[in-house]
């Protein structure tokens, strides 16, 4: 049993050691043998991102932001990014923690799957969302180029993005969205003409995050054919080989909102030098690879959001005392509570499958066409609810604060400004229904439903029958809903509806299964509760309303559930 009181915030608490639910995801979903061997790195990232890398965050999201330097004292264009000296000191024990790097250990005692990168990103993400994203980034870049890229490309690039020596390590980026279009990829006006065995590209990216990172990855027209069919995918390195500065120049970085660690700004290429990855009529194509990673990425980022809100909300509702005791004991606070651990929970059932399936397909080699479809499923599903989750859990803390929650003395006001990015980052929540809405259309329903019903075929345990029971009927309704969504509104109107369908479904059959593994390897019936009352909240209270009044949560269910008594 957790006892919160004996905290003061979340930076006394250990990122890794303490959090049950993680520990309980890594030691299920990892090899042994790997786990061994990555444990100590993600214990040493739930301290370190604790502590000072959350300790930095704060300075650099209220002061010290990086700026554009256009001159040097003596009137020089050198067009760099000012960054403080605590955010490039994260920089540097950020990435040493081996959060892009492990995945390409040549010393580990087998591949490491990216579950173990998603691990330590989730962990960095809690600190400083304005880090991770240029995290992601190199990850996309280096996954681009392990699936795509030439070998003197892995040799000269994906070896340094991937590298733990950071005298050799490059940052990288994804530009895609130009001022005429940001989701419409196809509008993309920046042009490649080939010289020799290279190309020069012209144009403008209109939001570039990371854009002084050391290596590209480009979107550009190479022909005259419409839309998406038209763009071939560029390495655009910082420097070329010869040490000289590429023709790339940032006009100036975007203020924002929130994440305000990461460059983001408007990028201008003059015939930057480019080098083709793989060929030519496949660039979008090798760029979504890029955005799957992103997507996984942003998903584990607003979980992350959730679990640092829940985390502060519960040492905050311990401690803080009204009406003559702490406001942890009024059923209001309660129920936010319970329902932040149990939306957690359900993030995790889904989001743990669908780095699973993303290792199947592109760490351990299985080919399989449903497999692909029903990851690219998954990952819109994730990025669109889990995004969403990281603003509702925040929100949802800055108010258990009250007026402390809304000043910059304490962390919840940071969270929600850098939580409210996700939705928009790599598509939006529109974007992501769509994307479902297509692959019902092309492949029908059959993959996502077909593996639900695999996993409700093999529950009989007298404790999850009537639960299984619920869930039978709500993927049964699911298929009804998508056959009509395919036959009266392929407009995807409704696409939206369908997706958050999806997810609360898909999460309440992964609960149930998880619960079922937990009754079965560790005899404890606590992952039960949170798919109890997820399954009742999204489903049986809609259908009855007025039943819920009934069933308001008792001292045992908030104690096991949030206290993981």
């Amino acid at each position: 049993m957790i006892d919160y009181k004996k905290w003061n915030s979340g930076n006394d608490v250990h990122w890794y050691d303490d959090d049950p639910l993680l520990l309980r995801y890594v030691k299920r979903y990892l090899p042994q043998t790997v786990l061994d061997y990555v444990e100590p790195d993600f214990i040493r990232t739930g301290k370190l991102a604790a502590e000072s890398i959350d300790r930095r965050a704060v300075y650099t999201d209220r002061d010290g932001a990086p700026k554009l330097i256009r001159y040097n004292r003596m009137g020089e264009e050198i067009n760099q990014i000012w960054y403080n000296d605590g955010y490039l000191k994260t920089v540097e024990e950020g990435y040493g923690t081996g959060v892009v790097s492990l995945r390409y250990d040549k010393k580990a005692p087998e591949k490491i799957p990216f579950f173990a990168n998603s691990i330590l990103f989730y962990l960095l993400s809690q600190a400083e969302t304005g880090f991770t994203c240029p995290v992601v980034l190199t990850q996309s870049a280096a996954f681009v180029l392990e699936k795509f890229g030439t070998e003197t490309q892995k040799t000269e690039y994906l070896s340094r993005l991937g590298s733990q020596n950071s005298n050799e390590r490059i940052e990288g980026a994804t530009f895609l969205t130009e001022i005429q279009g940001g989701s419409d990829v196809g509008a993309i006006k920046t042009i490649a003409v080939k010289t020799g065995d290279y190309y020069l590209l012209t144009g403008e990216k209109w939001f570039a995050s990371n854009c002084d990172a050391g290596l590209c990855l480009v979107l550009a027209r190479v022909n005259d054919k419409p839309g998406t069919k038209g763009l071939g995918l560029f390495l655009v390195p910082r420097h070329l080989p010869d040490g000289s500065k590429n023709r790339i120049s940032i006009r100036r970085l975007k203020d924002k909102l929130g994440v305000r660690a990461v460059a983001s700004g408007e990028v201008i290429l003059q015939e930057a030098v480019g080098y083709l990855v793989g060929e030519e009529a496949l660039g979008f194509n090798y760029m979504a690879e890029a955005l799957n990673v992103s997507r996984l990425g942003t998903s584990l980022g607003g979980l992350a959001i959730a679990r640092r809100a829940f985390l502060e909300s519960v040492i905050y509702a311990s401690k803080r005392e009204a009406f003559g005791q702490p406001i942890i004991h009024f059923p209001l606070v309660k129920e936010t509570l319970a329902d932040m651990i149990t939306s957690i929970e359900a993030g995790w059932a889904v989001v743990a499958p669908t780095i699973t399936l993303f290792d199947e397909l592109h760490t351990y080699g299985t080919v399989s066409k449903e497999k692909e479809v029903l990851l690219r499923m998954l990952l819109s599903l994730a990025k669109y609810r889990l995004s969403e989750l990281g603003v509702w859990t925040a929100k949802e803390a800055l108010e258990l604060h009250g007026g402390n929650g809304y000043i910059e003395e304490y962390v919840t006001a940071r969270l929600l400004r850098d939580a409210i990015v996700h939705p928009v980052w790599e598509g939006t929540g529109n974007i992501q229904a769509l994307e479902i809405l297509k692959l019902l259309q092309r492949y029908g329903g059959d993959t996502i439903l077909s593996e639900l019903r695999h996993h409700l075929q093999r529950m009989d345990e007298p404790e999850i029958v009537y639960w299984r029971e619920v869930m039978e009927e709500e993927t049964q309704t699911l298929e009804h809903m998508i056959s009509q969504m395919l036959k009266y509104e392929p407009s995807g109107a409704w696409s939206k509806k369908l997706a958050e369908r999806m997810y609360e479904v898909y999460a309440g059959v992964h609960l149930l299964e998880e619960a079922r593994y937990d009754l079965h390897s560790m005899k404890n019936p606590r992952r039960l509760l949170a798919a109890e009352r997820w399954i009742r909240t999204k489903f049986i209270e809609k259908r009855c309303p007025s039943g819920s009044f009934n069933k308001k949560i008792s001292d045992e269910e908030f104690h096991t559930l949030v206290h993981f008594a």
